[in-house]
């Protein structure tokens, strides 16, 4: 992230209190036209309690402070997310061409095909694969025959779209196993990405470290070598 994408999250980013700063200002020019009109028309025999006007501006003054103190704390949080996020990068820059492994259920598509290595814990007698684009819309729904045994296992795509026919087209997807037992008991179902890792870009102000061309997340990497290693699709 450079100066520029820092200053424009800091600057121009959402702020309830920012908003509420606004709606305070707001409110103080109606109260304060309201003062002025009910001290035109008091009555000069009985006019109004000073310290009941006292009492409201006292009101709005805390209520200024609070709001100043809320954006204070924004702009902390803020400024220890870049800081957090430009932490990330860095350590992500020192993978590149390091071999990397993740554990990530995305895959990348290339030529109509796309295929995710996955590690099941147990046996899983009922195994379905929810598959989603890049969107984060459902294309398809896959069932398996039979049972997959426990251990290193594979799954490939072909693109071929179950619903409405059509081939899907290239590029990234993310698969979301459904495994049971005959018992009813889910399944863990881990991932295995292996590859070179290629470059670092910043994807919805998040670090992501791109791997077979696919962004991974610092978050889920679980082992970095140096060496050359065989690029796997998922």
């Amino acid at each position: 992230m450079n100066i520029d994408e820092a200053n424009a999250l800091y600057y121009k980013g959402p702020s309830d209190a920012r908003d509420a700063q606004g709606k305070l200002a707001d409110n103080f020019d109606d109260f304060l036209l309201m003062l002025t009109t009910q001290l035109q028309n008091q009555d000069p025999l009985n006019p109004t309690d000073s310290n009941e006007f006292t009492n409201q501006l006292v009101n709005f003054t805390q209520v200024e402070q609070s709001i100043a103190t809320n954006e204070n704390l924004e702009a902390l949080i803020n400024l220890q997310s870049i800081n957090q996020q430009n932490s990330q990068a860095t350590i992500l820059i020192d993978y590149l061409g390091k071999t990397v492994e993740a554990n990530a259920n995305i895959g990348n598509m290339e030529n109509g095909e796309v295929t995710w290595n996955m590690d099941f814990s147990v046996a899983a007698d009922n195994v379905s694969y929810d598959i989603y684009n890049e969107s984060g819309a459902k294309v398809d729904t896959i069932t398996v025959d039979g049972t997959v045994s426990a251990g290193e296992t594979s799954f490939t795509w072909d693109g071929q779209l179950s619903t409405g026919g059509g081939q899907a087209p290239d590029g990234l997807y993310f698969l979301v196993p459904n495994a049971t037992t005959d018992g009813g008991s889910t399944v863990d179902v881990g991932f295995n990405i292996k590859g070179t890792a290629q470059r670092v870009e910043t994807i919805g102000g998040v670090p992501m470290l791109f791997v077979n061309n696919m962004p991974i997340s610092i978050n889920n990497i679980t082992s970095v070598a140096v060496g050359d290693t065989t690029d796997n699709a998922a």
